[in-house]
């Protein structure tokens, strides 16, 4: 209850600053009209943009020169969304230098602060990357593959050609330092504890294959994020970006795939912007058939003697998914912007899994079919509020948050057993329904501060609650029988409530930039297994501060520092203490005090900006205490029971590095390395306490024609224990401090041919053209040994047409400056 009330009372402070802000502002601009000189100080503003996507650039350095001696006067840099302002200006002429990593250094000249001006807004000043030419007015040129800000890289997958008619999975895969194994699960770094948003939230997708590709705009990686995101993910957070256009006017895209074994997808997106109202819309579809197969050998030693359990299993997974995705943003007017979306998510899956089981014990063989059923409908509903102020760089934000998810899973399970030549027969089926619902609420205020100083501070609040009721079912002559002892129900709540702060700065003539904050949450949350009655209740409260630093010495280099404190929460899955024994040879539980790991994560990091060559490097050291594992131990001589601990530390220790090469005028190449050293902890079993890894990954382009592009992606993945696991995101927890996974790699290739004067676009695509993609597993303790292939159809042939309506590839054109300003680039 304190900690309620103290959120409430910080709530209340946080908005009577902003009122505070806004009242004071208006004052200032009622006693303009009574002039003095003495109380003079003049205001510079604007916003930095990106020459080519026009997209604000955050933390450039904007230096203000005193234009009779070139002195420096003072200067700041942007925010996030690129703009700017100096304060405490007194009256002269003077000139703006503009710099930021990557991009040419912009000088504009003749800004004049007087009396009459005390306040002048130079508006947009773009700037150029520096590997491109401004030849005209009307700028036609792509955004680059791969960006880097402060605290992120950003990866426009939408330029990606070997992902087209894939899924969200597929992108990933083709993304520095990320990785995705065969059941979806996705790490960063090394590590499947990963918090993976859209557009910056949650999301009630349950996997990723839901998402097409075609949907994504961008990839953001945030290895050591800063106080303003949650905390959740212990290597980082992984932010997809969906599609949004705001052009003048009315434009679209329409889209259709198809691959082979029965794969479709398509897609429309349209939108309609004039004067005040902005309002958009996306559909799409995908319809898979997918085969499945997996060969598990697995040697149990007990006293003198020891088992073999021998499974082998075929599958077929069809699946049909439905993304509606809306919404309208309102300008009241210059200030202020109201914007509601919604988003509906329909998800029908099929499976068929046959698994054939043989022991050597006696004579044993098990047949197994499996016919399953999985209908999900999400639904998620956002209502967003932001107000800027006269002064630049003030913003007020607020925003409110709804998603519910629905499902429906049911799986028959017909099993033929024979032993010692003696024939039995078995019909059972397992029954879940379950709801998850979000409701998250949150406000954000930005102001400029002191002598180019920014401060940020925001409230948040989430409350979910979720249920999953779990009924199995045997059949006895001629009716359904409920099994208790093998059914429950599992309901989980959560609260957590949020403050930061964050201050930025920068010092040195701007060549250092800084970024400090903190944050603090309380998280409150009850478990109940209601077919026991067991009840379990915990409450938290944790600070998470971080730290960003930067030197630029030049327009080329560039050197960094991050620090940031970070916490993986175990999802309600596994804390269900329930024991799952509807497989007779893998039994399952998870367990109600597994504690939350929290991570200590230090970056270095070096850019290094050339026209044709851009490189980065870091090195990274993770401390995590209380770290995910997998446990698995036998029951008896043929069955296993997997459950989840915490370990008592571990470290991590990596490098990685990218490097985009523009090779010709039509080859460009990117490349990323990534090594990793893990030393674990606890209960660790002999010989997986330790190990290390690497990844390999690279991409070329080649413009073989105007008009028509080659793509070819290729990954390599070293063998690497299997530690760790996920508590959130869009996959459970797996690996665990007992094994091993192997080596495996492959090759994509795409191309794209723009017809109908590129208004048209014809795209094909083979994915894992070797057809090498197969995960190879091995998992041991001091009395049993197991070794697992599996694998999904992996090498599909894709072709597809997309048709732009009307003016939907957006022009980017140059922003117009004032006719007395004179604009040089270095």
């Amino acid at each position: 209850m304190v900690n309620r009330l103290l959120f409430i009372l910080l709530l209340f402070v946080s908005l009577v600053y902003s009122f505070g802000a806004y009242s004071q502002e208006r004052m200032q601009g009622r006693g303009s009209a009574n002039f003095d000189m003495s109380n003079f100080a003049g205001a510079i503003r604007g916003q930095v943009v990106d020459s080519l996507s026009q997209v604000g650039v955050e933390f450039a350095n904007v230096a203000l020169y005193r234009q009779r001696d070139s002195s420096l006067v003072t200067g700041t840099m942007t925010d996030e969304k690129g703009n700017f302002v100096i304060d405490k200006v007194t009256p002269g002429r003077f000139y703006l230098v503009v710099k930021f990593i990557g991009f040419k250094t912009r000088v504009y000249s003749g800004v004049a602060v007087s009396p009459r001006n005390p306040q002048v807004n130079v508006g947009g000043i773009s700037i150029l990357p520096a590997s491109e030419n401004i030849d005209a007015v009307v700028v036609t040129g792509e955004k680059r593959m791969l960006q880097y800000n402060l605290d992120k890289k950003i990866v426009n997958v939408d330029k990606d050609i070997a992902t087209q008619g894939g899924t969200a999975l597929d992108v990933l895969q083709n993304v520095p330092s990320v990785d995705v194994d065969n059941d979806g699960n996705v790490s960063l770094r090394g590590s499947t504890n990963v918090n993976i948003l859209l557009d910056g939230r949650p999301s009630n997708l349950t996997s990723l294959d839901e998402l097409p590709a075609q949907m994504m705009e961008s990839v953001e990686i945030i290895t050591n994020p800063s106080a303003r995101y949650d905390p959740d993910g212990i290597s980082g957070i992984i932010n997809i970006v969906l599609k949004k256009e705001k052009e003048p006017g009315y434009n679209g895209m329409v889209s259709i795939m198809a691959g082979t074994g029965d794969k479709y997808n398509g897609s429309v997106s349209l939108n309609w912007y004039r004067d005040k109202v902005n309002v958009f819309a996306n559909y799409n579809f995908r319809k898979m058939r997918m085969e499945t197969f997996s060969n598990t050998n697995r040697v149990t030693v007990v006293g003198e003697d020891s088992t073999l359990l021998d499974q082998d299993q075929d599958g077929l997974r069809n699946g049909f998914f439905n993304n509606v995705r809306a919404g309208v943003d309102y300008s009241l007017n210059s200030k202020n912007t109201i914007s509601l979306s919604g988003t509906l998510n329909l998800r029908d899956f099929e499976g068929d899994n046959y698994t054939l089981s043989t022991t050597n014990l006696t004579t044993s063989e098990s047949r197994r079919s499996t016919i399953s059923n999985n209908d999900n409908i999400g639904k998620e509903l956002a209502l967003n509020y932001k107000r800027t102020f006269d002064k630049p760089g003030m913003e007020l934000t607020a925003d409110v948050f709804y998603s519910r998810r629905d499902g429906d899973d049911k799986s028959d399970i017909n099993e033929v057993n024979i032993k010692n030549l003696v024939t039995s027969y078995l019909s059972e089926r397992s029954i879940t329904d379950s709801w998850t619902n979000t409701v998250t609420f949150q406000t954000d205020f930005v102001t400029p501060i002191g002598n180019g100083g920014r401060l940020e501070s925001g409230l948040k609040g989430m409350v979910r609650s979720s249920s999953a009721d779990y009924r199995y079912e045997t059949f006895d002559a001629s009716a359904w029988n409920l099994d208790l002892t093998r059914s429950n129900h599992f309901v989980y709540d959560e609260q957590i409530y949020a403050a930061y702060g964050i201050y930025s700065n920068t010092f040195g003539n701007g060549k250092y930039s800084y970024q400090l904050g903190v944050r603090v949450e309380d998280q409150i949350t009850k478990s109940t297994q209601r077919a026991t009655g067991e009840v379990f209740d915990t409450s938290r409260v944790n600070l998470f501060p971080s730290a960003h630093i930067r030197w630029e010495p030049n327009s080329i280099n560039s050197f960094q520092v991050s620090y940031s404190r970070r916490v993986n929460r175990p999802w309600s899955s596994t804390l269900n203490p329930f024991l799952n024994t509807s497989d007779r040879y893998n039994w399952s539980r998870g367990n109600p005090y597994l504690e939350p790991e929290f991570t200590s994560s230090l970056d270095f990091s070096y850019s290094m900006n050339y026209p044709k060559t851009k490189v980065s490097a870091s090195v990274f050291y993770r401390d995590t205490r209380n770290g995910f594992s997998r446990k698995v131990q036998t029951v008896d001589s043929v069955t296993t029971l997997s459950t989840y601990i915490n370990l008592s530390h571990n470290e991590s220790v990596g490098i990685e590095g990218v490097i985009t090469q523009n090779i010709t005028k039509w080859w460009r190449l990117n490349a990323n390395y990534s090594y990793f050293y893990t030393k674990l902890h606890g209960d660790v079993v002999q010989d997986a306490n330790e190990g290390k890894a690497w990844t390999a990954k690279f991409t070329s382009l080649f413009t073989i024609a105007k008009g028509i592009d080659i793509q070819v992606n290729g990954n390599y993945r070293s063998p690497v224990i299997s530690a760790g696991g996920s508590g959130r995101g869009f996959h459970m927890m797996g690996g665990g401090a007992q094994g091993e996974t192997q080596e495996m790699y492959w090759f994509d290739l795409g191309a794209k041919i723009n017809v109908l004067k590129n208004k048209g676009t014809i795209s094909l695509r083979v994915s894992d053209i070797f057809k090498t993609q197969t995960y190879k597993t091995k998992t041991w303790d001091t009395n049993f040994s197991s070794y697992s292939e599996m694998g999904r159809e992996s090498r599909v042939f894709f072709v597809g047409f997309s048709y732009k309506l009307n003016n939907y590839k957006m022009k980017r054109e140059k922003t117009s400056d004032s006719d007395e300003f004179v604009d040089d680039f270095e």
